[in-house]
């Protein structure tokens, strides 16, 4: 089995206790039926501790204790699991995160998750153009999916991260160019019609980023947090645009930032087209995304300044409330399509 991932996938390491944020705290941990069996198993009072802190069932998963902490999350923010047992003990979820997967028939395909802090600073600040590892590996799944259009999406990706890395492009002509790129893709997939030589340009008309905000508002948070910090930039719209041109000249590292999570999204979500011929959506999920997180850091920036922790940390929370929600991401997937404001054409206006 071939497996393909980032170049940048390998520098990650979990920073443990110097995480600002905590994976241990505020998730639900399921743990898979295998550790589950290794817990019950584990004898000692450190095995007692641990029974007593499952929920075994036919999905077990830690009880979780005060402010959602996971129970073997101690006092110095590590880990007793692994203090104990050592950390092969994770179960499956604790082992992988923030590392994600994805299955092609014989083709695997990772990356890191940017809800993570640490992963989220190694995305943002890559400095190398994107690109990717293939090595052979030995995996057991296997994911059957229609080659021909896997074939379609993944030229169709390698264009777009082509745009991305290509620094001679104005960045929001970039945006444009992988929303009308998509679009058409998507349209000549979905009535067996050959693809242009030319890529038509799509008419801009009745963007407002202001409305994705407040739809954005409408999905289920996980931080307490995220409702507010939308409002907060809701209501600075006018100073945000206004400023805009300042923002950047002050902030030359923001379109390298932007490219990158660009990149990121891309990479994630596109190819999952395989699997139900839909991928227009994914692509606006990426262009939605990298002008969301230009727009909060744009209204920090205003309130109070704006530094590379402070772009780290609004990126890592907006990847939490949108990415690592299922309802959220699949709402935002389907408002590319219900949302007037997520369309191809109001995109390219408030681009």
């Amino acid at each position: 089995m071939i497996y393909r991932t980032p170049n940048y996938y390998n520098k990650f390491r979990c920073i443990a206790d110097k995480c600002m944020d905590n994976c241990c705290i505020g998730w639900e941990i399921d743990i898979d039926n295998s550790t589950a069996e290794k817990y019950r198993n584990i004898s000692g009072d450190f095995g007692k501790w641990l029974k007593e802190n499952i929920s075994f069932g036919e999905s077990s998963c830690f009880i979780l204790g005060e402010d959602d902490r996971c129970p073997f999350l101690n006092n110095h923010n590590l880990c007793d699991i692994i203090t104990q047992l050592g950390e092969s003990a994770l179960c499956q979820i604790c082992t992988d995160h923030p590392r994600y997967y994805e299955w092609f028939g014989n083709i695997k395909e990772g990356g890191i998750g940017m809800s993570c802090e640490e992963a989220a600073r190694i995305i943002l600040t890559e400095e190398s153009l994107f690109s990717y590892t293939e090595t052979e590996i030995s995996d057991e799944e296997y994911f059957n999916y229609d080659e021909y259009l896997y074939d379609i999406l993944f030229q169709l990706r390698e264009r777009i991260i082509n745009i991305f890395n290509d620094k001679t492009i104005p960045f929001s002509q970039c945006l444009i160019d992988i929303l009308e790129l998509t679009s058409i893709h998507q349209e000549c997939m979905d009535n067996d019609c050959p693809l242009p030589d030319d890529i038509p340009k799509i008419h801009a008309q009745n963007g407002n980023i202001a409305d994705i905000l407040d739809f954005l508002q409408t999905l289920e948070p996980i931080s307490e947090e995220w409702h507010p910090t939308l409002a907060r930039a809701v209501e600075k719209m006018s100073e945000i645009a206004t400023n805009k041109d300042s923002f950047l000249k002050e902030n030359p590292q923001i379109e390298k930032y932007l490219r990158n999570i660009g990149i990121y999204f891309i990479w994630r979500y596109l190819l999952k087209g395989v699997f139900d011929g839909e991928f227009l959506s994914r692509a606006v999920l990426a262009v939605v995304s990298v002008c969301i997180i230009a727009v909060l850091w744009a209204e920090k920036w205003l309130s109070s300044g704006l530094s590379e922790n402070d772009c780290i940390e609004i990126a890592k929370n907006y990847s939490k409330e949108i990415e690592y929600s299922e309802e959220n991401l699949e709402a935002v997937l389907e408002a590319a399509y219900e949302l007037p404001t997520m369309s191809v054409s109001a995109l390219k206006d408030l681009i």
